[in-house]
Formats: C-alpha cells, structure tokens, sequence
C-alpha cells in the first residue's frame, strides 16, 4: 500500500531559478573575459573559465529539474527524481576539472612570473562578479531547499565558489595596486597566481564533496538519522493501534524521499481499520515532507511474535508507563 506525493513541487518555479543562474553566467563570462585579456590575470581569465564551467552546471541543472518532474511513466515507475542527482554528479566533476585547469595556470605563472598591466578594471569586474553571485546563490539555495532539488542546490554552491573565489582574487588584485602604488618596482605579479591556486584547491574540495553527496543518493544511501527519527516518531504516536515496525527502508531520488515500511498490527483487525492505520502514518509524514512517497505492508503482530526467531529489524513501540515488551511478549 502506498501514499505517493509528487504532485506540485514547484516544478516551474525550479525552472526558472536554474534559467536564471544561466542568464547570470553568461553575462559574467562575456565580462571576465573582457577584463582578463585587458589585464592580463590569470586569476581573471582562470574566473571565466570557472564561470564557463558553471554554465554548463546551470544548463545541466535547467534539463535536469525538467525532466526530474515528469510524472511516472512505463519505464520509470518510481519517476525521474535521480535525474537531478546525475545532474549534481555532473557538477561536481565539472568543479573538480574547473579547480585541476586553474591549479595549472596558476603554478605556471608561478614559475614563470607574468606582466600585469593596471588591474582596476579587474578589480570592478571581480567586486561585480561576487555580488552577483552571492544574490543569485542565496535564491538558488532557498528555492532548492524549498523544492528539495540537489540539481539547484548544487548549482547553488557552483555559484557559491565562485563568490569566494571572485573575493580572493579581488583582495589579491587590491594587494598588487596597493603594493605598486608604494614601490613601483616591486614585482608582485605571484601574488596573482598564488590567489588563483588557493582558489582552486577550495573549488576541488567543494567539487569532491558534492560529487559524494550525489554519489550516496545515486547508490541509494538511506535518509539521514534525523529523517529516519521523524519517521518513527510518527509511527509511535499511534501506539498501541501500531504496536511497532520493522525493515524500514529508505533512500532518496531526486527531490523524493521514498520510505517502505512495515508496521505491526493486531490481526484481529479488519482490512479497511488497518489500512486506516497506516494511511495516518503517511499523511502525518506528508505534513513534513509532501513528496514523499510511502510504501506500507501490514503484519499482525501474533505472526510476528511466533516466528521461531526474532523477526530482523524488528522495533516494537512501547507505553511509557509500563514495563518494556520483547518479541516474545513481557519481560
């Protein structure tokens, strides 16, 4: 028996969030470019790329929201959710090549040193870029919670590094015009490229954490342990109509929370007084979490306490005021 939930999840409002991390990219790649080859940074340049490979995330996480909504079909009966999550994996391994391409400009211009010409329209262009993106990561990270979408929320934290990196090469750039302004002669051309390599380990580490983060959903990890204690708290609200659980399974797809279950009853219970049982349990998950979809069995708890063994996974509910009760009755 189940209790499915995926009807309006705000599948139009998710995308056109992710469309408008695509427009937003798209602009700031025409301007680091601009900026970069003026300048000559390679900490500049290194920023469009990152803001290129971000656009490939946010196209990414556009087609992923579109299709992660489409309903159940033939093929797909338990929907399209783990679309987003291939989506995120992609992300992340576009972040981590993003981060591996910097790293090697950077300890070239390490090595090699390179002439920088003035900087302050690098300065505007990566004082411009951080807010933009700090505006347009906060939304994605709101409407990707709201929505329970790992695509915009990786998207989100795509565009979240390139705040934090935006704001390193400013303060490394700043550092330069500041320096030349004191000492003209001072060559302080590395601290460009020391900046961009900084950055690209925080963009790596970002990338690997995401990509597991996709990785354990694609692989159907289980809920986390605050989830899996909402879930049982609401099954022990109903004691001793539900006197317990056991094999509870659950795993996420997409912006879906799936839960299988089965509860324990009395089997002197008609069919329809049981079913009603378990259908309070689904709409109580529900109140929580609305795409959630619920799949319920019903045992009778005397099959359950004559098993020759004790039944696996089994977690019985208890009354606060009496003595606790194990599978094979009172202690």
């Amino acid at each position: 028996m189940t209790g499915q939930g995926r009807e309006g999840h705000g599948s139009s409002l998710k995308t056109r969030t992710a469309a408008l991390s695509i427009v937003s990219n798209s602009v700031l790649i025409a301007i680091k470019l601009v900026a970069g080859f003026a300048t000559g940074s390679v900490a500049i340049i290194s920023e469009a790329v990152h803001s290129f490979l971000d656009l490939m995330a946010s196209l990414m996480a556009w087609l992923a929201v579109r299709v992660s909504d489409s309903p159940p079909d033939y093929d797909h009966p338990f929907g399209h959710g783990k679309t987003e999550n291939l989506a995120a994996l992609f992300e992340a391994l576009l972040i981590v090549v993003g981060g591996l391409y910097i790293v090697k400009e950077a300890i070239g211009g390490l090595v090699a040193g390179r002439e920088l010409p003035s900087l302050k329209a690098g300065l505007a262009v990566m004082l411009a870029s951080a807010t933009i993106n700090a505006l347009i990561s906060r939304r994605l990270f709101r409407i990707g919670r709201q929505t329970q979408s790992p695509a915009l929320v990786a998207d989100g934290w795509h565009l979240m590094t390139d705040v934090y990196t935006s704001g390193g090469i400013f303060v490394a750039l700043l550092a330069i015009e500041v320096g030349r302004a004191i000492n003209p002669a001072w060559d302080l051309s590395r601290i460009d490229s020391l900046s961009a390599a900084i950055v690209a380990f925080m963009i790596i580490r970002t990338g690997c954490a995401l990509g597991w983060d996709a990785v354990c959903n694609l692989v159907d990890h289980s809920l986390g342990p605050q989830e899996i204690a909402l879930i049982q708290e609401h099954i022990g609200e109903l004691w001793p109509a539900i006197q317990g659980h056991r094999r509870l399974r659950t795993r996420r797809s997409g912006p879906f929370r799936i839960v299988l279950v089965d509860l324990i009853v009395d089997g002197r219970l008609s069919v329809h007084e049981a079913h009603v049982l378990g259908a309070k349990v689904v709409a109580g998950l529900r109140d929580h979490y609305p795409d959630m979809d619920v799949t319920f069995h019903l045992e009778p708890v005397d099959i359950i306490r004559q098993s020759p063994k004790p039944a696996d996974d089994l977690c019985e509910l208890e009354d606060p005021g009496v003595a606790p009760q194990g599978p094979e009755g009172p202690a």
